[in-house]
C-alpha cells in the first residue's frame, strides 16, 4: 500500500467519492450523475419511432460515447480495487470485486449494448444503467444520510408490521365485500374475490384505474368508504417513518453536542 502511486490513490478517491471537498472529486460524481440519467433519457426517446428515425446517428454515436466511458471507468475500478481492504489481496480480492452487486450493475451498464451489437436485443437492460446512480450512495456523506433512514425505519419495524398487517385486513375485506355487492351485477369484473383483490388496490390507495368499478347502490358505498379510509391508512408508513426520522436526528444532533457545555463537537 505505501508504494502504491499517488495516481493510483487519487483515481481511487475519486472513484469512491472520497474527499468532496476537492472540486475534480464534485465533478466527476456530478458527470456520472448526468451522463446515467442521459443515457435512461436516450432509451426513452429511441422507442419514439420519429424521433429515432431523424436522430438515430446522433443516438448511435452517444451511445458508442457512453460505452466507452463505462467500460473505462469499470476498468479503473477493477484496477484500484486491492486499495479497499475487502478486496486487497491482488487476485482473489479483485475476483471478490467483480461478484459484488455494485460491480455487477458497472458490468450491466455496457454488456447489454455490446451483446446489442452481436445481434441480441437486449436495449431494456440498458435501463439498468439507472441503478448505477445507487454508487452516489456510497460517498461518506449520503451513505450517513441512508444510515439514519435505515435506522430509523429498524427502529419502527413492529409499528411498520402493525400497519401493514392492517392494510392488509382492509384489503382483504375491501374486496370481498365489494365481491359480494357487484358479482350478481358484474360476474366478469367481480368474477371472484381474489379478482376483486385488482378493484381494492385501486380503490384503497385511491388511484382509481378505472377499468373495473361498482356499479350498484351498495357497492358504490363500500367504494367511497373505503377510498376514504384508504387515504389515512396508507398515510400511515409515511407518517411512522417521517416520527422515526426526527427522532433519529434529535439523537444525532444529542450525540454531536457536549453533554457538558452544548456546543456541538468537532467532527
Amino acid at each position: 500500500m505505501s508504494h502504491t502511486p499517488l495516481f493510483k490513490h487519487r483515481i481511487h478517491q475519486m472513484l469512491q467519492g472520497q474527499h468532496l471537498t476537492e472540486p475534480w472529486v464534485g465533478t466527476f460524481n456530478i458527470g456520472l450523475a448526468v451522463l446515467i440519467l442521459l443515457n435512461v433519457l436516450a432509451l426513452m426517446l429511441e422507442t419514439v419511432p420519429e424521433l429515432y428515425t431523424e436522430w438515430h446517428l446522433l443516438f448511435d454515436i452517444f451511445e458508442i460515447f457512453s460505452i466507452t466511458l463505462f467500460i473505462a471507468e469499470y476498468l479503473l475500478r477493477l484496477w484500484v480495487a486491492n486499495l479497499t481492504p475487502r478486496y486487497q489481496k491482488p487476485l482473489s480480492g479483485r475476483l471478490r470485486y467483480l461478484l459484488s452487486p455494485l460491480a455487477l450493475v458497472d458490468l450491466l451498464a455496457f454488456l447489454p449494448s455490446l451483446l446489442l451489437m452481436s445481434g441480441l436485443d437486449l436495449r431494456f437492460l440498458r435501463m439498468l444503467r439507472l441503478f448505477r446512480v445507487l454508487r452516489l450512495l456510497h460517498i461518506p456523506r449520503f451513505n450517513k444520510a441512508m444510515y439514519s433512514i435505515w435506522e430509523a425505519a429498524r427502529s419502527k419495524k413492529a409499528e411498520f408490521m402493525i400497519a401493514g398487517t392492517i392494510m392488509f385486513v382492509l384489503l382483504i375485506l375491501c374486496s370481498s365485500l365489494a365481491y359480494f355487492a357487484e358479482h350478481e351485477a358484474q360476474p366478469k369484473a367481480f368474477s371472484s374475490i381474489p379478482a376483486s383483490l385488482w378493484w381494492g388496490i385501486m380503490t384503497m390507495t385511491t388511484v382509481g384505474y378505472g377499468d373495473i368499478y361498482p356499479i350498484t347502490v351498495i357497492g358504490k358505498i363500500i367504494a367511497s368508504f373505503f377510498a376514504a379510509l384508504g387515504i389515512g391508512f396508507f398515510a400511515l408508513p409515511s407518517a411512522i417513518l417521517a416520527s422515526a426520522l426526527i427522532e433519529q436526528a434529535r439523537k444525532t444532533e444529542a450525540s454531536d453536542t457536549c453533554p457538558h457545555c452544548g456546543r456541538k463537537l468537532k467532527e
